[in-house]
């Protein structure tokens, strides 16, 4: 959930858009034009959903976020472009998943009735459907939506709930969407299905509520400790994953709002809701009410909320494609076993938290189907990776480098091999260089490969520890440039608690492939605990000094070599492996 909005005349615009959903928007929408299209999307929610019921959750979560930004018009979809950052990179998407599932379903709608069914509508029906197919509520779908074409990071930003907000926030948030108090409740029993990692979600109520390394007190003392002691055991600990329903995150039920009771919501808009009468009432009132009143209340609101500010008629457009261009770096090993779902009975490296903010599957998907439709079970998707990596770092303006191919599919994914093997922003250096000698790099490699660092943002909370909380007593991490701290607490990370501000990794240089980054790792400018490291070694230190005595070119000719040496990395050839025909599933 997230942020908030204004009022007055801005909910009479809200109602009128609503008042024109309800006259365009009906049930069959395409029963002439398309009329197999809800079976399809039915049919492929009912074919993957019960091997990845996570993904039920996740896709609720899409449908809710981009209803709140623009209206239920699939901007959320959008992928940035070289002008205008979309709402998918807005940092209350970073962890959005399930993009590639809505992608596939869009493909499969399309080769059955081209530029006739929105991506809009296909999020719509499948959020429904993925949590009926969990067990959960069913509620009406009418149809007719519009493609928007605007999406804008900084409007989800200022509109999508965030698990901090407190009361009065939450209640203009959801009025300037048309809900009331009512339907903020029942929305937040979505919360009954779906796990959250304790930072940045929520570990400041358990280490730094008001950034002086207290606890919130509208926690439950027990639970509190229980969390500190068995899940979340660091301030900082972005790895651990939590349910938000304990005991029955996978079942749709009441039992969040027991737990709302007893003090035990996970997050601060949870606890919100005993601060409120009103809607404390409304969950007394859900609790001595039987689960079927459950479902018909919360699918009610989640009929309201489907319709807000929808484009329908000529509004808007059909898309073809429900994204455009993302790029994805390889960051572990190169079976291409990251791109794998997780199944009933394994989670997959996807769904481990170091790697919740990636992006770009639906990209390699679609790579993917390009090559299937020219060598079918020739190019493995390992080696669709590895290429598309170098290739889209290439057309920014980086280094390029060798990519011998050859890599087959590997048909293992676990969850907690990737949590385990992937270097943390938190790591000192002696962590960093295990890690790296693990795979067979070394510490000249840990340098070089670092310098990827030259390009990119990163949102507060990844590092707002060594700003407010390094020690988990409130204090600030001497390692750090005092008045580079002060400025970014100044003008950027106003709070230690700040999930929205983003913040250059390399300052005034984050869109250049150059040496910048390393020039501010000396002046101790490095934004990370794992980019401060790199100085606190003799021998790291020394290749950062000689790559800042060289020019530019000789960066790019060992950042090449490095990139090369991780990209062969426990490789399957031969016989070992697969050739996938679809990067997300293993072959039957």
């Amino acid at each position: 959930m997230g942020r908030m909005g204004y009022s007055g005349i801005v909910v009479l615009v809200v109602f009128g858009l609503l008042g024109s959903a309800f006259a365009q928007l009906k049930m069959g929408f395409y029963d002439q034009s398309c009329p197999k299209a809800e079976k399809i999307v039915l049919d492929y929610v009912n074919q993957h959903i019960p091997n990845a019921p996570s993904v039920a959750a996740a896709l609720l979560r899409m449908h809710f976020h981009d209803c709140f930004v623009r209206g239920c018009d699939a901007s959320l979809l959008l992928n940035s472009t070289s002008n205008n950052k979309a709402e998918k990179d807005a940092p209350p998407n970073l962890t959005i998943r399930a993009f590639d599932f809505i992608d596939r379903v869009k493909s499969l709608v399309e080769a059955a009735c081209p530029g006739v069914v929105s991506c809009a509508d296909v999020l719509s029906l499948a959020a429904r459907d993925s949590v009926v197919v969990t067990g959960g509520p069913s509620w009406k779908v009418p149809t007719g939506r519009r493609d928007g074409r605007v999406s804008n990071a900084s409007e989800a930003l200022s509109d999508i709930p965030s698990p901090f907000s407190n009361f009065t926030t939450l209640r203009t948030n959801f009025a300037n969407k048309g809900l009331n108090v009512k339907d903020l409740v029942l929305l937040s029993g979505g919360h009954t299905i779906g796990v959250s990692h304790c930072s940045p979600s929520f570990s400041n109520r358990l280490y730094n509520f008001t950034g002086v390394g207290d606890q919130d007190p509208s926690l439950d003392s027990e639970y509190a400790a229980n969390l500190k002691a068995n899940k979340c055991r660091t301030p900082t600990d972005n790895t651990t994953i939590v349910e938000m329903d304990p005991g029955s995150f996978k079942t749709f039920d009441l039992s969040y709002y027991q737990h709302l009771v007893k003090r035990r919501g996970l997050f601060t808009s949870d606890a919100a809701l005993l601060t409120d009468s009103t809607s404390r009432s409304f969950v007394t009132q859900l609790l001595q009410g039987d689960l079927s009143n459950f479902f018909k209340e919360f699918a009610e609101s989640m009929e309201k909320m489907g319709r807000i500010g929808v484009n329908t008629g000529s509004s808007g457009e059909i898309r073809k494609q429900c994204a455009m261009i993302v790029s994805m770096l390889l960051i572990q090993g190169c079976d291409g076993s990251v791109l794998l779902n997780s199944t009933s009975n394994n989670r997959s490296e996807k769904e481990a938290p170091p790697n919740l903010t990636l992006q770009g599957y639906d990209f390699i998907d679609r790579v993917k189907a390009l090559l299937e439709a020219e060598c079918p079970g020739v190019v493995s998707c390992a080696d669709v990776v590895a290429l598309v990596a170098r290739d889209s770092v290439v057309i920014t303006g980086g280094p390029t480098w060798k990519v011998p191919t050859g890599r087959r599919d590997g048909r293992i994914s676990n969850r907690n091999e990737a949590a385990r093997d992937i270097p943390a922003p938190f790591n000192n250096f002696t962590a960093l260089r295990t890690s790296f000698a693990n795979k067979g790099l070394n510490v000249k490699d840990l340098v070089l490969l670092s310098g990827a660092h030259t390009i990119g943002i990163s949102h507060c909370t990844s590092f707002s520890n060594r700003l407010y909380n390094f020690t988990g007593r409130g204090d600030q991490d001497p390692s750090l440039d005092s008045e580079y701290a002060d400025n970014l607490k100044a003008k950027k990370c106003k709070t230690a608690t700040d999930n929205t501000t983003l913040v250059e990794m390399d300052p005034g240089s984050f869109r250049t492939f150059d040496l910048s980054y390393y020039k501010l790792l000396l002046k101790r400018r490095g934004l990370f605990e794992s980019d401060a490291a790199l100085i606190t070694d003799s021998t790291s230190r020394s290749y950062i000094t000689k790559l800042l005595k060289g020019d530019l070119s000789k960066f790019f000719k060992e950042f090449g070599k490095s990139m090369e040496k991780m990209g062969q990395i426990d490789v399957k050839t031969g016989s070992s492996g697969e050739i996938r025909k679809q990067c997300a599933v293993v072959n039957n």
